[in-house]
């Protein structure tokens, strides 16, 4: 079995270093995400969400990963500096895994959400939404945020969007900023297809990769999803750190 351990910074690494040696587990080292994550058994993340992202960035079939959170908010990870070791011997023995859908369009993969945002900042957009290609709503807004039941409590909870059950397989649609009175989230079925039509726009997957669009964006499921460690207290913690957050 080969480890990948991707750190953002190096302060606990040796002790990580230390957990995999006395599995006898070999590992490699990355200051930054790389297509070669694909290769190996496990990941293991140092740093915070941010860092789990940029890893989903860069690769498409997903080894299990287990995240050690030294950022702020760590829904995503599994466990702190000062408590890592036991939990992570613990997931790697076991090796139980849970997969969350990831959702694309234009040939980038999200976890958490798409945003699409006018290239011209402080402009609003005029936005078709489709289901399917059955057209639901024409709005005037800032830009259209369409997440995943992991992502919405992400950039779709900051617009106003519902914190959702992270096993609950959905796509949340969230307007930005929307030029009407009493716009309310959509929140549809992950295999639906989302179709939302725009002009002069850009769209960001998870604040990192971005493409210039213009006319019809598609978001649908991924066939390849984000496969994480098991975390047995993940609903429990979700609503703790969203009231956090709040």
């Amino acid at each position: 079995m080969k480890a990948a351990i991707v750190y953002k910074t190096d302060g606990i690494l040796n002790r990580v270093e230390k957990v995999l040696e006395s599995l006898n587990i070999s590992f490699e080292l990355f200051s930054e995400p790389s297509e070669e994550l694909e290769n190996y058994d496990f990941i293991v993340s140092i740093g915070g969400d941010g860092t789990i992202l940029r890893i989903l960035q860069k690769i498409k079939r997903c080894p299990p990963i287990f995240g050690i959170n030294t950022g702020r908010v760590g829904l995503l990870t599994h466990s702190t500096p000062e408590n890592f070791e036991e939990v992570l011997k613990k997931a790697v023995k076991s090796f139980e895994v849970e997969e969350f859908p990831r959702i694309t369009s234009h040939g980038i993969l999200a976890l958490n959400e798409f945003a699409i945002l006018n290239r011209q900042p402080g402009k609003l957009m005029d936005v078709t939404i489709k289901l399917d290609g059955a057209e639901v709503d024409r709005l005037r807004c800032d830009g259209i945020v369409v997440a995943t039941q992991i992502g919405s409590t992400g950039y779709a909870f900051s617009a106003g969007g519902p914190v959702v059950d992270p096993y609950l397989e959905c796509m949340i649609i969230v307007p930005i900023a929307p030029f009407r009175f009493g716009w309310k989230p959509f929140v549809v079925d992950m295999n639906r297809k989302v179709e939302v039509c725009v002009e002069n726009a850009v769209l960001i997957a998870d604040g990192q990769e971005n493409v210039g669009v213009d006319g019809k964006v598609v978001i649908s499921k991924s066939k390849h999803p984000a496969v994480f460690f098991k975390k047995d207290r993940r609903i429990p913690e979700l609503f703790s750190k969203v009231k956090g957050i709040c």
